[in-house]
């Protein structure tokens, strides 16, 4: 996969490992706000043996011994860090989300957002190319990724609050702030070679996401319906 941002060529989808497990890995992307959560649980109690998976699967497992306690806190944290150590951050929560879900029953696997969102957002936010080209390689590649297209302006109405993390760091969050953001980080996404992807408008209501979503798993892999 090439990624390109402001002239800078690397190589973002690279050579990844594959997926030894034999699981069948689904990707429900896109920009925040667009509704990746609501489709990604609903495929999951759709289909067959599925389990989502979030990037902050461990911090929501509520262990003791870990430092945070909210979102608020792990929001605040993200906006402490540097370009590097956050992109570092993100990609070690991931990373543990995706061994424990490759190493659970389910035969199929359903990605919340993915590496994809997490990486072009720290795009935007600074984040070395190269960097984000090692990093990458570490997490299979998905068998059907659907990317939830929605103009930041109309993904703005949707939220009752904003974190700082995606209005770009903001000191105080806001709608404004909010969409200038996540104009900027859609730049970072025209990056991604998007060949095979598939593209859902996501102001449709979410019982037809659904339904589209189901027909094109079941197109490209055998999900058991």
């Amino acid at each position: 996969m090439d990624f390109q941002i402001r002239s800078v060529h690397c190589r973002v989808g690279g050579i990844r490992p594959t997926n030894s497990h034999m699981k069948k890995i689904i990707c429900i992307t896109g920009l925040d706000g667009v509704g990746k959560s609501t489709l990604t649980d609903a495929l999951a109690q759709q289909l067959p043996g599925a389990q989502p998976v979030n990037i902050w699967d461990l911090f929501e497992s509520q262990a003791p011994c870990l430092p945070f306690k909210s979102k608020r806190d792990i929001d605040d944290f993200l906006c402490l860090l540097t370009p590097g150590s956050r992109l570092l951050f993100l990609a070690h929560a991931l990373k543990y989300a995706v061994d424990t879900a490759l190493q659970s029953d389910a035969s199929i696997l359903v990605m919340n957002a993915y590496f994809y969102k997490y990486f072009a957002t720290e795009k935007a936010l600074g984040a070395a190319a190269d960097l984000i080209t090692s990093l990458q390689k570490n997490f299979p590649r998905p068998d059907v990724v659907i990317q939830l297209t929605l103009p930041p302006s109309m993904a703005a109405k949707r939220k009752k609050t904003f974190s700082r993390y995606e209005c770009g760091l903001s000191q105080k969050p806001d709608n404004e702030g909010f969409i200038a953001f996540q104009q900027k980080a859609q730049q970072a996404w025209e990056g991604f070679d998007k060949t095979g992807w598939h593209f859902l408008d996501a102001r449709k209501m979410p019982k037809d996401l659904l339904g589209e979503a189901l027909g094109i798993i079941s197109q490209n892999i055998d999900i058991g319906l």
